[in-house]
């Protein structure tokens, strides 16, 4: 009985923490790069399925900040992303689509 209480909110952390990345990408990114990130956003991006996290994380930031050129609404659209999420929800949603198939 004690093993479920210690373990109980472990695995509901990691279940809420999964479910917020798929979330976030399904509800922020999705309708561009679509649901498996197999589409270029626009028709202009690369494909970001299965990308490195790192570099997700370093060129949505780049994007964000007019540091890397591209479609001025990949700016407004990744500098929106950057303000609302922190670092660690970044990373999880590079993560889920790191993983995606």
């Amino acid at each position: 009985m004690r093993l479920i209480k210690i373990m109980l909110p472990v695995v509901a952390t990691g279940l809420l923490m999964a479910g917020s990345a798929e979330s976030i990408y399904q509800t922020k990114c999705a309708s561009c790069h679509g649901k498996h990130a197999e589409k270029k956003a626009l028709g202009h991006s690369n494909v970001i399925q299965g990308i490195d996290v790192e570099k997700f994380v370093t060129l949505t930031k780049e994007f964000a900040t007019g540091e890397k050129k591209g479609m001025p609404i990949a700016k407004i659209v990744k500098k929106q992303f950057i303000d609302r999420y922190n670092d660690e929800e970044i990373r999880e949603v590079a993560e889920y689509v790191h993983n995606l198939k």
